[in-house]
């Protein structure tokens, strides 16, 4: 029993060397030789935007090679941006004077607002005299503090009737405090609120 498996231990490696040296042989190892003449062989590529290329070129016809050599050089060299001003150029100065003449009108009216005021208060506070004449006039002069307080009054022309006068003062020491000065912006109240001459005519 152990000789006949000897003999077929043997018998399959007899064959077994047999067979890979057949193999060998047979260049069954050499799998390069099989691609050898595949990677030999030319190879023809065809790329498709060269194709697309032709086509383009085929389809352009005379007059539009005409068309195309007509184009004008400064529509192909580059593209320019050019700025032309809808609005004229206008002269600094003459902006500058009218902003200041707009300012100028503005404080001007700002003036006459409180000035109006100013005699508002006083004429309803004033009390005519009984028995005087109508169209009596006097000027006085009000010395009025930042806050509407008015220090000081001086009667600097005298109507001719001391009683209308009197009136006139008396009806400015009634008023005592304009109360709207906080609203008068402090360079218009020292160049024209801080002493004020006023014309006191009750019937105008």
């Amino acid at each position: 029993m152990q000789i006949k498996y000897d003999y077929f231990i043997a018998s399959f490696i007899s064959f077994s060397i047999h067979a890979v040296v057949a193999l060998y042989l047979i260049g069954f190892f050499y799998s390069e030789k099989q691609l050898r003449p595949v990677l030999s062989q030319s190879v023809s590529v065809n790329l498709i935007f060269e194709e697309e290329v032709k086509k383009l070129t085929k389809t352009i016809t005379p007059a539009i090679k005409k068309a195309i050599t007509q184009i004008p050089i400064e529509t192909v060299e580059e593209n320019k941006i050019q700025f032309v001003p809808e609005i004229q150029s206008t002269n600094i100065d003459s902006l500058i004077q009218e902003d200041q003449l707009i300012a100028k009108n503005s404080e001007e009216s700002q003036i006459n607002v409180f000035s109006n005021m100013i005699i508002k208060f006083i004429q309803s506070a004033w009390v005519k005299p009984q028995n005087i004449q109508n169209d009596l006039i006097c000027d006085l002069r009000m010395t009025i503090n930042k806050n509407g307080r008015i220090v000081d009054v001086d009667l600097i022309k005298s109507s001719g009737n001391i009683r209308f006068d009197n009136s006139a003062i008396k009806a400015i020491k009634r008023v005592e405090t304009f109360s709207f000065f906080n609203k008068i912006p402090y360079n218009m109240y020292q160049n024209n609120f801080r002493n004020i001459v006023i014309t006191f005519n009750p019937s105008s």
